[in-house]
């Protein structure tokens, strides 16, 4: 019985957020037989789908599946937190949802069978696949983007816990429900954990409202900042609640102004600095000084933010980037038509797209060879309104906020904001023609590609015949840039394009580019060790790339030897 009621919580929880699917345009695409009995399903951070089943874990490539882990006993498999786990590993309660509600959501779209225990994951350039039984059914979902607050200019958003507050020139809504005073003009919105209280911006208002008690605390500072000037956003920073004005930099309490010299259009936190990005460029605060910020663009900036190594800033005239290792300060051109297009915020996905607010559109690139696709041309976005919660990405715009989830979309998108689900005859064949000169081309291009971002230089050719060699070559590659190698990188030290790549490890040593990475941290972490006994964990972290916590947790179990496929990684110099 405890078994019984144990599944049904776990289809609860992985369901949860498909409830939104109800009314959707979905349609089963393809069926695919499984051998055993499905106990879960679920896919990690990078769209690589695991089955649970008695006999152990699979791996799931969306056309066939192998075993992957004949021991697996660690559990139902459940995507959580953006991210692979089990629900052995999860301490956070999920709630319970009736199974009716589940059902309403994918059982009218499957089969009639006698179980209603379904499990859902999301592979790779947006294919989405539903389990039952031991079936597995390749579902495609249209209507992507989700609109709430439709026909609100949408300001500040938060999710705390389950409730989403969004902040419009219309009032303050929660759930979509309008909440406190009717008060126009809303701009910033801050949750102050400690108190766990929200802070909301009016222009000259600031609306305090306890999540505890809800006693509503209303503050206008028209003295303070003038009849001219208005609060753009708020911000808590080393303990201390700062807010951006038309005017400058102000402490909150007691009120007190650091700066007047410019409009701050939003703040943000990185590396322990508070940026501010204003009307005449960036400026840096350490709490005690604030200073101009010298290399980013000395231009009408709407938003700052750092991605990997890479400094992004969103101006008035286009989205720059500043690459911190080699100090070159770059403009993205996002559209040729309009080449100093308003660019508001940017999110990077875990599938290794970059997203951009603009002012006329949502737009969506990749690395500097592929293209730049937009969604929404139309729709004028607003600064200082997104946000990125459990995977979700979350744009404001003049009509409401843009939701969505990045894994939903393939590749193959066209510029009107709506998803090649089907490919008739023609686009099929032109498909199989791109298909065909990306292979040739891949053929004809025998020398690995090197990233400029890395202190790498490789002459070796690139012999895809020889799959000892090829992994050696990359094994000694992860060895050179351990502590910050990405499997980004490697796709593009390969040569490959992504999908490419991808295929490649997995039929030549079945396992995945990230597993790789880990065994060869491993080895150089075991061989760093024996070579000096008294190497603290702090100083293996800086070797490896791990946390100390993490390397401990690894390193205190047992050493595994590695799958055959892989054993080529033994003779490295670690």
């Amino acid at each position: 019985m405890r078994i019984s009621v144990f599944y049904l919580y776990l289809s609860v929880a992985l369901l949860f957020s498909f409830l939104k699917l109800k009314g959707q345009d979905t349609i089963v695409i393809k069926t695919l037989s499984f051998p055993h009995n499905i106990r879960s399903m679920a896919n990690d951070q990078n769209g690589d789908i695991f089955i649970e089943s008695a006999v152990g874990l699979y791996k799931f490539d969306g056309n066939k599946y192998w075993l992957f882990n004949a021991s697996y006993n660690e559990g139902a498999l459940i995507f959580h937190e953006g991210k692979l786990s089990n629900f052995k590993a999860i301490k956070d309660k999920v709630d319970f949802i009736e199974i009716g509600e589940i059902n309403q959501v994918w059982l009218s779209f499957l089969p009639l069978t006698s179980s209603n225990f379904i499990y859902h994951a999301k592979g790779k350039n947006g294919r989405q696949f539903i389990a039952r039984n031991n079936n597995i059914y390749e579902v495609t979902i249209k209507n992507k983007f989700k609109i709430i607050q439709k026909g609100n200019s949408t300001r500040g958003i938060s999710i705390i816990g389950k409730d989403l507050y969004v902040n419009t020139y219309s009032g303050i809504f929660k759930n979509e429900n309008r909440i406190l005073p009717d008060i126009g003009n809303g701009e910033g919105m801050l949750h102050d954990s400690q108190i766990n209280a929200m802070y909301f911006t009016s222009d000259k208002n600031i609306i305090r409202l306890p999540l505890d008690s809800n006693k509503t605390e209303i503050k206008n500072y028209l003295k303070e900042i003038g009849d001219q000037h208005y609060i753009t956003c708020i911000i808590n920073f080393k303990n201390k609640i700062y807010l951006g004005t038309s005017k400058g930099l102000a402490q909150l309490e007691p009120f007190s102004f650091l700066s007047k010299e410019f409009l701050i259009h939003d703040l943000s936190i990185i590396e322990d600095v508070l940026y501010m990005a204003t009307n005449e460029g960036s400026y840096q605060f350490d709490g005690k000084n604030i200073k101009k910020c010298t290399f980013l663009p000395n231009e009408n900036t709407n938003g700052i933010s750092k991605i990997g190594i890479n400094f992004w800033a969103s101006t008035k005239k286009g989205l720059w980037v500043y690459n911190t290792e080699n100090k070159k300060l770059e403009n993205k051109i996002l559209n040729s038509e309009l080449p100093s297009l308003e660019c508001n915020a940017i999110q990077k996905d875990n599938n290794g797209f970059y997203w951009v607010s603009t002012s006329s559109g949502l737009y969506r690139f990749g690395n500097a060879n592929e293209k730049t696709e937009f969604f929404f041309p139309e729709i004028e976005f607003n600064k200082r309104s997104y946000l990125v919660h459990n995977g979700i990405f979350y744009f404001g715009s003049v009509n409401g906020v843009f939701s969505f989830d990045p894994l939903d979309f393939p590749d193959l998108v066209i510029s009107n904001g709506f998803i090649v689900d089907n490919l008739n005859i023609i686009g099929f064949s032109l498909f199989v023609i791109i298909g065909l000169l990306i292979y040739l081309l891949i053929k004809r291009k025998q020398t690995f590609k090197v990233n400029k971002e890395l202190n790498v230089s490789v002459d070796k050719k690139l012999d895809y015949s020889d799959k000892d060699k090829f992994l050696f070559d990359l094994g000694t590659f992860i060895l050179q840039n351990l502590s910050t190698i990405t499997v980004d990188e490697l796709i593009e030290y390969s040569g490959m394009n992504k999908k490419a790549f991808y295929k490649y490890i997995d039929e030549n040593y079945k396992a995945l580019p990230s597993f790789i990475i880990n065994s060869i941290k491993i080895l150089k972490a075991r061989s760093l060790m024996k070579e000096n006994p008294g190497i603290t964990m702090e100083s293996l972290t800086k070797f490896i790339g791990y946390s100390a916590s993490h390397l401990y947790s690894i390193l205190k179990q047992e050493d595994e030897k590695l799958p055959k496929e892989l054993s080529i990684l033994y003779d490295l110099k670690y």
